[in-house]
């Protein structure tokens, strides 16, 4: 038969690992799968791992935080002492201090005080701060000040001195110190002498002066006077406030010489009590002078008046008329003419009528205690309502801060 040949096997095993490729392809488009075209994996990464750079160590703070007590003021202190130094620009910058150097334990050394404000939670006065020493012969901060009495004001800080305060060898430490209660501050300037065992202040001893608006020390040595001038604040129930400069020199080895010298007076009270103070001397004629100064000065000013509690200016000039007759009389002049003037000129009646019952007992007794007596008497005067005493000590009180006046202050001779 003639027929075709058929396919050598070798031949169709060659076929099919050609067809392979096709037939799979088919079969995925048959299933609807799609084949993923595989990825190839990226080289791997040989280059050398770099470490992080170390973290940079905190470099310590030399200074610290400003103190809150004594206690921690000293060892801060001591310990910048034998750092950075306790009068270093940052420490003083940072917490405010003021440094002084001098010497004085009289080791020819130099010794350190300073001024360092305390930041207490709850202040009791304003300023609050501290003064410590450190002594070359006596090594370590001590406080010469309870904690936050030292005044860090502007004041404070013109006060705080290294100075020779008493003329003896070695100088002073001088600083502000505050004394307040819950009502009032005052202020009084210690002066603080080693005396090669301990510390003792020399400073006045008394309660301080309130609203001190300068202070500061004139002359040096045994002749150094401390100066305070005052100038508080004034209120309705404290009545006018007077300023007025306060003056301490050395006496027996301390600054307890007092001399007050008040400002001139503004207000017309004020004018009056001077004249009083000459009258209560017995300066019988400077007192009249005085008097008749206040009633012709015009400028003088009426504080009841000025906060709401009724003009007092009649009443005052009434009332200093009233004792320049006094005066005439206990002068050894006669007292008719500066009576007659109280009854003519005096707006206040209760003057007016004590002027006529001193002329009685004057002219009656033939002195001025009998002239008083019977004024006094008149002034003692109470009944169905009438109360002389108590409308008396209304109509001359200008508040607790000032002179106080009873009937019986009118006319004590």
């Amino acid at each position: 038969m003639g027929g075709r040949k058929l396919p050598h096997p070798r031949a169709l095993t060659a076929l099919l690992f050609l067809l392979l490729p096709v037939l799979a392809a088919g079969c995925a488009c048959a299933t609807g799968e799609t084949l993923a075209t595989p990825v190839p994996s990226p080289a791997a990464d040989t280059s050398p791992t770099l470490a992080p750079p170390p973290s940079p160590t905190p470099t310590p703070d030399p200074v610290g935080p400003p103190p809150r007590d004594i206690p921690e003021a000293r060892a801060a202190l001591d310990r910048l002492a034998r750092t950075i130094g306790a009068c270093s620009p940052a420490v003083a910058e940072r917490w405010q201090l003021a440094c002084l150097q001098g010497d004085i334990d009289g080791d020819l050394a130099s010794d350190t005080v300073v001024l360092l404000p305390l930041s207490q939670p709850a202040p009791v006065g304003p300023y609050p701060g501290v003064v410590l020493a450190n002594l070359s012969t006596a090594p370590g901060f001590v406080a010469l000040s309870p904690p936050g009495a030292a005044d860090t004001s502007i004041l404070g800080r013109a006060v705080f001195s290294v100075a020779d305060r008493d003329g003896r060898p070695r100088p002073e430490v001088a600083f502000l110190e505050n004394l307040c209660t819950a009502s009032r501050c005052a202020s009084l300037v210690r002066v603080y002498t080693w005396d090669g065992a301990t510390w003792r202040d020399i400073g006045p001893a008394d309660q301080g002066i309130v609203g001190i608006d300068r202070v500061g020390f004139e002359g040096t040595g045994a002749a150094t006077a401390i100066v305070l001038h005052s100038q508080p604040a004034s209120s309705l129930a404290a009545g006018p406030a007077r300023g007025g400069t306060y003056r301490y020199t050395l006496s027996s080895g301390r600054f307890t010489a007092l001399q007050a010298d008040l400002d001139p007076p503004v207000f017309l009270f004020h004018a009056i009590a001077d004249a009083d103070a000459l009258f209560e001397r017995g300066q019988w004629r400077e007192a009249i002078a005085a008097y008749e100064r206040a009633i012709a000065d015009r400028t003088l000013r009426d504080w009841k008046f000025e906060n709401g509690r009724g003009a007092s200016r009649d009443a005052l000039v009434s009332y200093a008329l009233f004792r320049i007759a006094v005066a005439a009389a206990a002068s050894g002049d006669d007292a008719n003419p500066a009576i007659d003037r109280v009854i003519r000129e005096a707006k206040e009646p209760v003057f007016l009528n004590a002027a006529e019952a001193f002329r009685k007992g004057y002219q009656e007794r033939e002195s001025v205690t009998g002239g008083c007596l019977e004024a006094t008497r008149y002034l003692a005067t109470t009944g169905a309502g009438i109360d002389t005493p108590g409308y008396v000590q209304r109509l001359m009180d200008h508040g607790y801060a000032n002179p106080q006046y009873t009937y019986r202050d009118i006319c004590p001779l």
